[in-house]
């Protein structure tokens, strides 16, 4: 039905290359920008409460054919590079350590008090707008609102009548994807608050596995490409140029830099014409989500 709906035929498979983490650091920002400019990539997912996000803000802002949304955000990984919330809380919560920052995972996250997490959400929606930014889409970052394993409850519900009420499509896909939780109540709400989201997910990894360089990624991405079903698939990495910056946020700098080069590679944009894949931008979703 998505398919029709955006004028596409029946067998067709259309795709959206998001790069999330926009806004996280300078190096990040650089190459997320560099892969829109050049249209190897077909949007962005910008973190509100990062160091470098009013960079990544002011380019959305001067590109708005650039198609950008919010990374709803309620972690912070890295050992020695932190962010927390934009809501100026007046006392302690749960997902907020002793120095006000984000917790390295998800569990306290699911202790939280779901209004303190609709009040932060909110902030980071409302954030993008006073920035000029018009976002295209939700999603989140280390799926931290989806439940994921070892937290005590999910804010799926509260994220579908926020992408409702801004009128916004959803990264939650309609078919089961690996680490994500599954709920078949969540895509049933969606679809009654009429929150359009995509058919598949896929994600490259996070961190490579010690036998993959960069030629092994290469044919596992066009092993993904090629195996694409019908529909809508979101496909989620994590690009950033390499730089002492980058080297001392992660040691995982060196696979962010290969996934700068990945969709730039020749052998990953000829699999994509041969396989007559279609690209296409949260952007077109979000424009049938506020026709309807």
């Amino acid at each position: 039905m998505l398919l029709k709906e955006l004028g596409y035929k029946s067998g067709d498979r259309l795709l959206i290359i998001n790069a999330d983490d926009f806004g996280m650091c300078n190096s990040t920002n650089r190459a997320i920008r560099s892969l829109l400019e050049d249209g190897f990539i077909t949007s962005t997912s910008l973190m509100f409460t990062c160091p470098w996000m009013r960079e990544a803000a002011a380019i959305a802002k001067a590109y708005p054919e650039f198609d950008v949304g919010i990374h709803l955000t309620f972690t912070s990984e890295w050992e020695n590079f932190k962010w927390g919330p934009i809501t100026p809380f007046d006392r302690r919560i749960s997902f907020v350590d002793e120095l006000g920052h984000f917790p390295k995972d998800v569990v306290p996250v699911g202790l939280a008090d779901p209004d303190d997490i609709r009040k932060e959400c909110i902030a980071q929606i409302e954030t993008a707008f006073r920035l000029g930014v018009d976002p295209t889409h939700l999603d989140n970052h280390m799926i931290s609102l989806h439940g994921a394993a070892g937290t005590k409850r999910h804010f799926m519900e509260l994220v579908i009548e926020l992408s409702a009420k801004y009128g916004l499509p959803l990264r939650m896909p309609r078919h089961a994807y690996d680490f994500i939780p599954y709920e078949e109540q969540m895509i049933r709400l969606a679809d009654e608050q009429g929150v359009i989201i995509p058919d598949y997910l896929q994600v490259l990894p996070f961190t490579p596995a010690q036998d993959m360089d960069y030629g092994t990624f290469i044919q596992y991405t066009a092993d993904i490409l090629r195996g694409l079903s019908e529909g809508v698939t979101e496909l989620i990495f994590h690009p950033s140029l390499e730089s002492e910056e980058l080297k001392a946020i992660t040691s995982t700098w060196q696979h962010r830099n290969m996934e700068y080069h990945l969709f730039r590679d020749p052998l990953i944009q000829s699999v994509i014409r041969e396989e007559n894949i279609i690209l296409i931008k949260w952007r077109d979703l979000r424009e049938l989500q506020r026709s309807r």
